[in-house]
């Protein structure tokens, strides 16, 4: 099978390749978007699950739902170089609008330590 039809199964029929949506998430294989289609597919399964148990048509099994969209949410998240951006802007900002000098010398130090990671590679995604 080659890497399109493996990946297409994966999109139609995710609940054959993934234990849990976050497996969803971190496939390296799949596009964002084949990424959203295989949770769209995992959130319709887990709706209909959670149908057919308030009509108490299930054999007790977790639906997924929360997990599903707990995938979705971080899926959505932009990549953490743009996150440890905003934060240290916000820092920064916070850091002018403060006087209390112990304050000040934890913002620094959060400032500078989140510059480091920021600058050695590690925040990317």
């Amino acid at each position: 099978m080659n890497g399109v039809d493996t990946d297409t199964g994966k999109t139609a029929r995710p609940h054959a390749h993934f234990d849990a949506p976050h497996e969803v998430v971190v496939d390296p294989e799949l596009s964002k978007e084949q990424k959203i289609e295989a949770l769209d597919s995992l959130e319709q399964d887990a709706r209909q699950l959670a149908i057919a148990s308030s009509e108490g048509m299930s054999g007790g099994e977790a639906t997924g739902l929360q997990e599903v969209r707990h995938a979705r949410d971080v899926l959505e998240m932009p990549p953490l170089s743009i996150a440890y951006e905003v934060v240290l802007q916000d820092l920064h900002l916070r850091l002018t609008d403060i006087g209390q000098d112990e304050m000040k010398t934890v913002l620094r130090q959060t400032i500078a330590a989140l510059k480091a990671i920021s600058t050695t590679g590690q925040s990317s995604t």
